[in-house]
């Protein structure tokens, strides 16, 4: 221990001697420890983390297979699994957060409502900051006296009330209903979902008076997830077995229907699926975030071995220098083990100060990666815990070891009598093998990360600057959203009136209305086959659909090319018709015209049986990597709607931003709905291609700091290389060697070490590069252009980090370089 705090106190001291060094070290280590952590810190909240509650790994989900999938359950369904389950301290059924409107104070605004089973709270273990929790007396429909009251999470209070202390007693009206607010949650708790808590729950038994759309006891509507908490000394086989012994008799006394067939068959096929839940459900959010993660983390870990592999070449250098030094050491009785402990000792020094300084950074970055890639539509707690704190460490130790180890062997390997000898001669000979060695391991690594990045940023390039087969300029689309209350509302009448009030609005070209955003990566998809074929055995193609008022295609731009566009009379008193698109007409019609011609579209009995009046234009309207999809253009006018709903396009003569606060003082004005957001079409799509913008300027940035590592490190090299030869190239230019030939002896050495790692580089990252195959656009991994870009890059790098070292090697004056002979 005490030769440990004597070489601790040392290296301190020795590196406090050379601050640029150790600023420079620190600095880099920091960049590249910080990164990894920081994108850890994410994998570990969204992937990793248990649910903050006792015991999570006693948490258990429930869910219905049919056909190899895992859907939900009906609440008959879990009335029957509650009454008969013996291996577990509770079963909590609660449905996925919603987004209706939820009013405070008169202000309306979306908000995730979660409905629950009185017993969630308890359950999970958590308690109230304020207030109270649901209870089963709260939930009891068979006396009829559900509650209607409410619980608030922490970052709702604090936004929609300004952390008020006397919100207990107060109202939200969801949907119009009342909702008297009982208690506030504590500011980390997510409940079963974590990156998206509820900002309200409710109640379960109130949700179907709040949707209307369904009964509590219906039996078709499969909408209920279940989470169960295992009892004591109860394992999830033994639950699982006990579930599956009755699980047939539920599904017999909740089947949908008594009448024999295909439908009563199917539900009692059914299976049931009991999987361990411990941190917690968000299974889009997953697959959402994870591939983007793990391609960062893959990038940051990369440039954590460049910074590596340059810091060990900076460590060789000043090892070289103290040749001397530690020769003196071993001559007066010190251990060649003993010197490698302490070149041992600095590296670990250096690489701790960067992962504490790291750490620090780390916990900025990850937020500000959070919030660059969710738009502040995620929370997630970032803490850092004992998993990230460890990872800290460990990365901060290992990469000491990682570049401490080339200065410490060759510490170890000198020959104390033949460093004496020398005295104060200057040391022959150029860059160490073992230096040149770690550079051309930094050039390649720093080849593939810059392939890497090219790829990826050319990607979101290309994917920002297609041809959408529309004209996106001056096209803005605001996003309205229905208040409560619409029971006699006629909706095409009400759009009749809000499209003709914008359409005369000065600066509107056109106005169009349909059910999307766009783009829309995640439409509404069903299976379309001609009506003349057999349904089972006929041509069929999966499409996309798309309902639309009269006057869409003009507003976007969208060409039609056969046929006629809807029109006012195409309402739902006619014959259901649709407009295609072109490769929908290819796909499903080859050798024929598609007018006229009659087509079935997924399975409601609405869509049994549309005539096709026209032929639109291909437009990457849905998902902007799917130049010519399938689509299917439903008359919104054809088909009665409850309340109004979808997104208005409004075609300008100016810029759209100006006219947006008065077209939602317009849609305000008629008292049925509210503006939620209104953005061009360009920024929508910007939004939609957000993990894309995220990775490529990340990978940008990290490859760009690979070649600030490259060119140190070469320059470190070569100029070490020129210090180490001043007698020889002191005696060639005595001899008559010209400037021009000395500076390119040291350029070639610099450029051969760079085509060296260039050659090592081009397979590896080729090979690399396919790890990212399916994130890439408009490009093959093996792309000739950012191949080619990346090594004369590198290359010009390299000639400019050689080109100083060469240039004082050629004004070195032989006089002076033979003097210190």
């Amino acid at each position: 221990m005490w030769h440990l705090w004597r070489n601790l106190c040392y290296a301190i001291r020795i590196l406090g001697k050379n601050p640029g060094f150790a600023t420079v070290a620190i600095l880099s280590l920091a960049l590249g420890i910080g990164a990894n952590v920081a994108i850890f810190t994410l994998i570990n909240a969204l992937l990793l983390r248990d649910l903050p509650v006792p015991h999570p790994e006693r948490l258990v989900e429930l869910s219905v297979v049919r056909h190899g999938d895992k859907i939900q359950f009906s609440y008959p369904m879990f009335r029957e699994l509650e009454r008969g389950q013996r291996g577990f301290s509770g079963l909590v059924g609660w449905s996925e957060s919603t987004m209706p409107n939820v009013e405070v104070s008169g202000v309306f605004g979306l908000s995730n409502v979660l409905g629950a089973a009185g017993n969630y709270y308890s359950v999970l273990g958590a308690a109230p900051l304020l207030g109270r929790l649901l209870t089963l007396e709260d939930v009891n429909p068979r006396s009829g006296s559900t509650s209607q009251v409410a619980v608030i999470g922490y970052t709702f209070w604090q936004q929609r009330f300004g952390g008020a202390p006397d919100v207990i007693g107060k109202q939200v009206r969801v949907e119009g209903q009342p909702f008297t607010i009982v208690g506030v949650t504590r500011k980390w708790f997510t409940g079963i979902t974590p990156g998206e808590p509820p900002d309200v729950t409710i109640p379960i038994t109130t949700l179907p008076a709040l949707h209307g759309t369904f009964n509590l006891e219906e039996r078709s509507v499969l909408w209920l997830r279940i989470t169960g908490q295992l009892r004591d000394g109860v394992t999830i086989d033994q639950a699982r077995a006990q579930l599956q012994s009755f699980w047939p008799e539920v599904l017999r006394a909740t089947a949908s229907t008594q009448t024999p067939g295909l439908r009563r068959q199917t539900f009692l096929s059914m299976g049931l699926d009991v999987s361990p839940v411990r941190t917690g459900f968000a299974r889009d959010l997953r697959s959402q975030f994870s591939r983007p993660l793990y391609v960062l983390a893959g990038i940051v870990g990369l440039i954590l071995v460049v910074a590596c592999v340059n810091l060990a070449n900076l460590m060789l250098a000043r090892a070289a220098a103290r040749r001397r030094e530690m020769s003196v050491r071993v001559a007066i009785g010190a251990s060649r083990w003993a010197l490698a402990g302490q070149v041992l000792t600095e590296s670990l020094v250096l690489s701790l100060s960067g992962a504490l300084l790291g750490l620090a950074l780390s916990y900025w970055g990850s937020r500000l990666l959070v919030a660059f890639m969710t738009e502040g539509t995620v929370s997630l707690d970032l803490r850092p815990d004992l998993r990230v704190l460890a990872i800290a460490l460990l990365v901060g130790v290992f990469t000491g070891i990682l570049f401490g180890l080339a200065p410490t062997w060759h510490s170890s390997r000198q020959d104390p009598a033949i460093v004496l000898q020398q005295g104060s001669r200057s040391l022959a000979g150029g860059a160490s093998k073992l230096g040149k060695a770690l550079i051309i391991t930094q050039v390649a690594l720093s080849l593939v990360l810059l392939l890497g990045a090219g790829l990826l940023v050319r990607t979101f390039q290309e994917l920002r600057s297609l041809d959408l087969g529309f004209e996106k300029d001056n096209l803005l689309e605001m996003i309205p959203h229905a208040k409560p209350g619409h029971q006699n509302l006629d909706t095409n009448s009400y759009h009749r009136q809000i499209i003709e009030r914008i359409s005369n609005m000065p600066g509107v070209r056109s106005v169009g209305l349909a059910d999307i955003s766009i783009p829309d990566p995640q439409p509404w998809r069903e299976t379309a086959s001609p009506i003349s074929e057999d349904p089972n055995t006929g041509a069929r193609i999966l499409a996309s659909g798309v309902t639309i008022w009269p006057g869409f295609f003009k507003t976007i731009g969208i060409r039609l090319i056969a046929g006629r566009d809807f029109e006012v009379a195409d309402d739902e008193h006619h014959p259901h018709i649709a407009i295609v698109s072109r490769s929908f007409a290819e796909r499903l019609f080859v050798n024929g015209d598609p007018i006229g011609r009659r087509i079935r579209f997924g399975f409601m009995p609405q869509f049994q049986d549309l005539e096709i009046v026209g032929v639109a234009d291909d437009a990457r309207i849905l998902d902007l990597r799917e130049a010519a999809p399938p689509v299917v253009y439903l008359s919104y006018l054809q088909y009665a709607q409850p309340v109004p709903w979808g997104d208005l396009y409004v075609r300008t003569a100016r810029d759209p931003q100006t006219l947006a606060k008065t077209i939602g003082q317009e849609i305000d004005s008629l008292g049925h709905e509210y503006l939620l957001r209104s953005a061009t079409v360009d920024q929508m799509v910007s939004r939609v291609l957000v993990n894309e913008r995220v990775i490529a300027l990340l990978s940008g940035f990290f490859a760009a700091l690979a070649l600030l590592l490259a060119s140190i490190g070469l320059y470190g090299l070569m100029s070490y290389g020129v210090t180490r030869r001043t007698r020889e190239i002191g005696v060639r230019v005595a001899l008559g060697a010209q400037q021009g030939s000395i500076r390119w002896m040291i350029l070639r050495e610099t450029l051969a070490l760079a085509l060296f790692g260039i050659a090592v580089g081009i397979p590896s990252g080729l090979a690399a590069s396919r790890l990212i195959g399916s994130m890439l656009f408009g490009l093959t991994p093996s792309d000739f252009f950012t191949t080619a870009t990346a090594c004369l890059l590198l290359l010009a790098v390299a000639f400019f980090a050689g080109y100083l070292p060469a240039r004082k090697a050629s004004a070195i004056d032989p006089i002076l370089a033979l003097r210190t002979e």
